[in-house]
């Protein structure tokens, strides 16, 4: 379970929306949800204090695109809706489950439309938790009389169809507004309900002063002429002047300022030689200066435009109502109704100028303990009513039930296929040490149900066959479905693994014939056998090359196998101890993960593996709902020991009165993963130009030493870079096509491990690597961004010669302007 936050405008550490995002996500940490925020691409950062935050998206809803006067907005609309709606799908499904929660915490008409659109692909039944919030205008006002009154027809309109959008069939979406004014208008405009959610802006007044401070704040974030910005130069002189013994705070970010903006800032940074009571900051503040600043004064001016805000909220008012500041704010606004919505004390002026400014200032003055009074008790009642702990709550309201109707919904499990009732191609059931076994005809027919999307795996144990050609012939009749077959040595016996993809639960019915390339009649026996089937199971489709023999081939990923049938409900009882068989190359370390269920969850019992004479006892992480994940290392010399078919055995010491069973048991080899590099491990790559197609093929290899031949690769870009603004170094290359392909050259034949250092666009990537054609491997990508680098080893045995690896991606960005698709930065490349 997960809250997942998706906010475009996160476009860096400045501004409101981190310090927003980080509040909730705190909340939703301290209460034992993980949290990630999917960011626009141009933040830089990683994470923060456990929270993953993911660089996406390439457009805020603040951007603009089209300034035609007449369709400008109309086309803004749909192009920003379609981008959005487009980068949403490139994200991966499975990092949207169905017990998630997914809050979008600020959103507009130009991308609200996409938002849903993206949400309404889900499948009802396993949607995750969908939740808006509307902090913008929504093109309406509502008057004292409760009409409405339409300021902005296009927008009211573009809301509208959204709207109509989240109330289609589909998964439920949740919209809220920010505040009570935008409910109103919400409410009215969707002639349906709209209520208005916690404000996670709330912070606390610090300890009462002995005097109140003669400071004023006159502006606090970023340089923006909508901010009002533009005034400043003329407001400062006017207020020194009138009011020298007032200090005048402002905290202008002149960063990302341009045009009058900047101009603007560069007159501010002059005016503290000419005017010693100005107090300005530049730059972003740490947030615990910030606050300092924001306790620090005794009123807060607002010098907003009052035409861009007029129905326009603002968290830097937000913030002063909960601290209890008086504020002088434009008439008519939005900021004006806030104010006197919370009761807070305020002054209101209808000029939007310097004098005008000056005036509302000078006004308030005189009345500084009444407004002061009126604020206090404001920010008492705003206080109690927000936070992040209220709008957690308000999500856990419909959380709660959102994940309990979850867990009623079937889900990919495993399930045992009783042999007693196949049907067409079988002989009789009989009885074989205690348990049934069923010898197949020519032509076994197996029909099973899988309602899912998710991929399907049969896996069929065979006592007994008549020679490898006969199940090396096996041939698949009677379905449509692209099915693929394998099968691997286990003991006397083999393992026949069929998979397939999941039809969803439209036609769940899964009908499959195998025809077998002969079969035999013993003497004195009037049957023709086929194989003889001791089981046969159905589940989640293990990831590619697992059914495959790691025994024959250590490029092929390891096999943990359970012996004994699994009880009713699913799972194995450790009474105290369950066993089973590791199937591993003994050259490649690998590591084991056995899924524990608790009853009760708490304490975790202590769990031993016991392989090739050896113990260990596993390391327990909790998963959630009584579920415990047990992992251990096993080396080289332990699998060495134990053989290609190793018995392990799970001992377990429970605490007293408590049951443990166990779901599932999986092996992993230890290669072919990813990880992030830390600073200290990146180091520029070697200055050496790689080849390009025109060149002429490198020299002769020395002995032993393959290398990456990128005169014949495919899918790969040309040499790029550097690109300092991004940290990103020379002699880099693009992945630009999802099915691409790499040459490696060796002069003798061995293993290798292919070292890729990469950066990522997509917050994961899937990756299917198969060598020379073989059995493919899937290695999944951790992606943050084009700032941070990741790594990717590859364990390949090559033959003399050019080897082919083929990789295919799950996803990929196109470029603006190219059109390529990039797919994967390859930072550098080479072999350990």
């Amino acid at each position: 379970m997960a809250l997942v936050i998706l906010d475009p405008n996160l476009e860096g550490e400045a501004g409101h929306h981190l310090a927003y995002d980080m509040a909730i996500a705190r909340e939703a940490r301290a209460r034992g949800e993980a949290v990630t925020i999917i960011a626009h691409r141009r933040y830089a950062g990683s994470g923060i204090d456990g929270v993953r935050i993911l660089p996406h998206f390439s457009a805020s809803t603040y951007a603009t695109m089209h300034k035609d006067p007449v369709t400008g907005a109309m086309d803004d609309w749909r192009a920003f809706n379609d981008l959005l709606q487009s980068e949403l799908a490139l994200l991966p499904r499975p990092e949207f489950r169905p017990t998630d929660a997914v809050l979008v915490p600020t959103t507009t008409e130009n991308h609200l439309a996409g938002y849903i659109g993206w949400m309404k692909t889900f499948d009802p039944l396993e949607a995750p938790l969908f939740l808006l919030h509307l902090m913008f205008p929504s093109g309406i006002t509502v008057d004292a009389a409760g009409q409405e009154v339409v300021e902005d027809p296009l927008r009211a309109l573009f809301y509208r169809l959204a709207d109509r959008a989240a109330q289609e069939e589909g998964p439920p979406v949740h919209l809220f507004a920010s505040g009570g004014q935008h409910a109103t208008e919400f409410s009215a405009l969707f002639r349906r309900p709209v209520a208005a959610h916690p404000l996670p802006i709330r912070p606390e007044p610090g300890p009462a002063p002995a005097e109140r401070p003669r400071r004023v704040l006159l502006f606090a974030g970023d340089a923006r002429i909508d901010k009002g910005v533009g005034l400043l130069p003329a407001l400062v002189p006017q207020l020194a002047t009138a009011h020298p013994d007032w200090t005048l705070v402002a905290h202008v970010n002149g960063h990302t300022a341009w045009g009058e903006a900047r101009a603007a800032v560069e007159a501010l940074q002059a005016l503290p030689a000419t005017v010693p009571n100005l107090e300005l900051a530049g730059g972003r503040l740490l947030p615990e200066d910030y606050l300092a600043l924001a306790r620090g004064v005794g009123i807060a001016l607002f010098p907003y435009d009052p035409v861009l805000y007029r129905r326009k909220s603002s968290g830097v008012l937000w913030e002063a109502i909960s601290l209890g500041t008086p504020v002088v704010v434009p008439a008519g606004t939005w900021l004006e109704n806030e104010a006197r919505y919370w009761g807070a004390g305020h002054v209101a002026y209808a000029e939007h100028s310097a004098a005008g400014i000056a005036a509302a200032f000078a006004a308030a003055l005189p009345r500084i303990d009444e407004l002061a009074a009126a604020s206090a008790a404001a920010a008492r009642r705003y206080r109690a009513a927000n936070g992040a702990p209220a709008l957690i709550d308000q999500i856990a309201g419909l959380w709660v039930r959102h994940k309990a109707a979850a867990s009623l919904v079937a889900r990919p499990g495993s399930l045992a296929i009783d042999l007693t009732r196949l049907d067409g191609g079988w002989h009789r059931p009989e009885p074989l040490d205690g348990r049934t076994v069923r010898w197949a005809m020519q032509e076994p027919a197996i029909a099973f149900d899988w309602p899912f999307d998710e991929a399907w795996q049969l896996d069929i144990s065979l006592l007994s066959f008549f020679g490898e050609e006969q199940l090396d012939r096996i041939e698949l009749q009677g379905t449509e479905l692209p099915v693929t077959m394998s099968w691997q040595r286990d003991g006397r016996g083999a393992r026949l693994a069929v998979r397939g993809p999941g039809p969803g639960r439209a036609k769940p019915r899964i009908e499959l014939r195998l025809r077998l390339p002969y079969t035999y009649r013993p003497p004195n026996d009037s049957r023709d056998l086929g194989v003889l089937v001791g089981a046969m199971q159905v589940g989640l489709a293990a990831s590619a090359g697992a059914a495959a023999s790691a025994a024959t081939d250590p490029s092929l990923a390891p096999v943990l196998r359970v012996t004994g049938a699994e009880v009713a409900g699913g799972g194995w009882p450790l009474a105290p101890a369950i066993g089973g068989v590791l199937h591993a190359a003994a050259d490649r370390p690998c590591a084991v993960a056995f899924r524990l269920r608790c009853d009760p969850p708490a304490p975790p019992p202590a769990v031993m593996l016991e392989l090739a004479g050896a113990a260990a006892r596993l390391h327990l992480a909790p998963e959630g709902e009584g579920v415990w994940l047990g992992t251990a290392m096993l080396p080289p010399a332990l699998l060495r020991a134990g053989g290609d078919r190793a018995a392990w055995e799970l001992v377990c010491e429970p605490a007293e009165g408590q049951a443990v069973t166990l779901l599932s048991a999986t092996a992993s080899r230890l290669a072919g993963t990813t990880r992030p590099l830390v600073a200290a491990e990146i180091a520029p790559p070697a200055p050496a130009p790689a080849p390009s197609p025109s060149e002429p093929p490198p020299a002769a290899l020395p002995f032993g030493a393959p290398r990456l031949r990128w005169d014949l690769s495919q899918g790969i870009g040309p040499s790029e870079g550097p690109f300092p603004d991004l940290d990103v170094p020379a002699d880099v290359r693009w992945v630009v096509a999802r099915e691409a392909r790499l040459v490696v050259e060796a002069s003798a034949a061995g293993p290798a491990q292919l070292v890729l250092r990469y950066r990522c666009l997509l917050p994961r990537q899937g990756m299917r690597v198969t060598l020379e054609g073989g059995t493919p491997i899937q290695v999944e990508i951790e992606g943050a961004g084009l700032r941070q680098s990741g790594e990717i080893v590859l364990d390949l045995m090559l033959r003399p010669g050019a080897n082919d690896v083929a990789l295919a991606f799950s996803g990929g960005v196109r470029e603006p302007g190219t059109g390529r698709e990039l797919v994967l930065l390859l930072e550098q490349a080479g072999f350990a």
